[in-house]
């Protein structure tokens, strides 16, 4: 599926990684800018993400924009923010058919020019991007981080990570709040984004079937950087030991409760015994056949779903619940119990390789479309330092009882956070 994967820095601090596969008709660039996660600009970079891509001093409208991505043999530019561990990307994802597809040579230099432009000349007004873009991605913006509170599932988990992680960068969410929003201005936002293009390390991605070394000069000549120092970022802490745990619950208008344990694993993601951690998540809470699904929801009826995921970056496992408002304490036990038990190595062979195999048709599927495989395969840059997919593969196939037991050794229950019915408490 990949032919060669080649590596090469374009300026110190900006480093280009290609991945050759015929797996798509199709080529995708990422350009992953990073930045720390911290109060002052994490909503600065979140509304950036939405303006960058709308209009360019040569396309003056988000129309003109999508007609000249038309022209372009229907080119999709994407652009958001993304949180990984205690640093937030602003990612750019371009999809554009493969030239020997389409039988055009000029097409990558063209989409890149569009990119550059986004970056390097934006339509501006006056010292400031135009101020009515900027205000209506600021109104969506809000809007977003206000309807965060309706999704109650992923709500109650937020409310975990804020609380457990209150003294750490990780408990910033990436669209930052809703006062930070509104102070931006249009001058302040035009001014943020030369800073992080000329100060920060970025990773650009290309996937697909090309010629890498035509592919090199395209980028290299299409794309303008400054050489100045670029701010590389450090490693966030991952190790916590938590002396109590720390309890949160807010009341709100439910018919179901929601119960989120957030645990501090204490393996880092470039451990050995990572992948040990990843796979005992995955048979206590992923899916069907996990322990808390057949003993919680199905044997004791407790719960109405019940799973865990993984924080890669910040090795934290958070259990997710919905329950019923006086089922809280029992289900919180039996989660406690269940990880025990795995953590004393008792679960069956079988529990053992069902986990297993449904991390690595996790890993295959991925692939399977475009934007989520330039993802993972960012995410194994950035946490491996190479991409190959099989040696991933390998890695979790080769996992055993003693890894698993080694692997939860450390781990440790920081936080319970509950949203409870508002007339009950305690």
């Amino acid at each position: 599926m990949i032919n060669q994967t080649l590596q090469r820095t374009i300026i110190p601090g900006v480093n280009l990684h290609m991945v050759q596969s015929d797996k798509f008709k199709t080529v995708l660039f990422g350009i992953y800018i990073k930045r720390p996660l911290v109060e002052s600009e994490v909503a600065l970079n979140a509304l950036l993400s939405r303006v960058i891509d709308k209009a360019t001093a040569n396309l003056h409208s988000s129309r003109e924009m999508s007609q000249a991505l038309e022209m372009l043999y229907g080119t999709l530019i994407v652009s958001d923010v993304h949180k990984y561990g205690e640093k937030q990307m602003i990612q750019i994802k371009i999809q554009v058919p493969g030239e020997q597809h389409v039988g055009e040579t000029g097409l990558y230099r063209g989409v890149l020019a569009i990119i550059n432009d986004m970056i390097n000349h934006p339509k501006v007004e006056g010292d400031g991007f135009d101020p009515e873009m900027v205000e209506r991605e600021k109104e969506g913006l809000i809007s977003e981080i206000n309807l965060r509170k309706d999704h109650k599932d992923s709500w109650v988990m937020s409310c975990c990570i804020e609380n457990m992680c209150k003294d750490e960068h990780y408990h910033i969410h990436e669209f930052g709040t809703v006062e930070r929003v509104k102070a931006i201005t249009p001058e302040g936002l035009l001014k943020h984004l030369r800073k992080i293009w000329n100060e920060s390390e970025i990773d650009i991605c290309v996937i697909g079937d090309y010629d890498a070394e035509l592919m090199e000069s395209a980028i290299i000549d299409s794309l303008t950087f400054s050489s100045g120092d670029r701010t590389l970022l450090e490693r966030e802490q991952v190790v916590f030991f938590p002396k109590t745990v720390n309890y949160y619950e807010e009341a709100h208008d439910l018919t179901q409760g929601k119960l989120c344990m957030g645990y501090r694993i204490n393996v880092p993601y470039e451990s050995p015994l990572y992948a040990a951690a990843l796979v005992a998540s995955v048979i206590l809470g992923g899916g069907g056949s996990s322990k808390f699904f057949k003993v919680i929801r199905e044997r004791e009826g407790l719960c109405y779903s019940i799973y865990s995921r993984m924080e890669k970056y910040k090795s934290i496992m958070l259990v997710y619940a919905g329950v019923d408002f006086d089922k809280f304490s029992k289900t919180e036990s039996l989660v406690e119990a269940i990880i025990e038990e795995v953590k004393n190595g008792q679960f069956t062979d079988e529990e053992l390789e069902i986990a297993k195999k449904t991390v690595v048709s996790n890993i295959q599927s991925v692939s399977d479309y475009p934007n989520s495989y330039i993802n993972f395969y960012y995410n194994l840059i950035v946490s491996e330092g190479i991409v190959d997919e099989q040696a991933h593969i390998r890695k979790i196939e080769g996992v055993t009882r003693e890894q698993i037991v080694e692997a939860l050794g450390d781990i440790r229950l920081d936080t319970v956070a509950r949203l409870v019915k508002e007339d009950h408490h305690g």
